[in-house]
């Protein structure tokens, strides 16, 4: 009886946690009215990874890479300033909120299992 009690307040505190998640796969009402925001959708957890692998592994193709790839009309930019745009996108889509949810509910479980 008492670990049953234990397996819902843990399931309780998971709950919470999800509730609270805030970030791309987070709840709407985390997000800050007085910003400018760009959506994009992610179907899950491994879309939103393999997006953010796409945008690593152009940026070292890009690096890699002999040949100009700007636009005509972009001319003024060089290599190393778009690979640095690209990078400061990929540091704002991390999912950091999602990351430290799954920390929690990796200790909560790994509790629950070791009582």
């Amino acid at each position: 009886m008492k670990h049953k009690k234990k397996k819902l307040k843990t399931l309780k505190e998971i709950q919470d946690l999800r509730k609270n998640l805030t970030g791309l796969l987070g709840n709407k009402k985390s997000i800050d009215p007085n910003g400018n925001h760009v959506y994009f959708e992610v179907r899950d957890n491994n879309h939103l990874l393999m997006q953010i692998r796409s945008l690593l592994q152009l940026c070292v193709f890009a690096l890699n890479s002999d040949g100009m790839m700007l636009a005509p009309k972009n001319h003024n930019a060089s290599k190393e300033d778009s690979v640095t745009q690209v990078l400061e996108l990929v540091i704002c889509i991390l999912p950091d909120s999602q990351m430290y949810y799954m920390d929690k509910l990796d200790e909560m479980l790994t509790k629950l299992e070791n009582r």
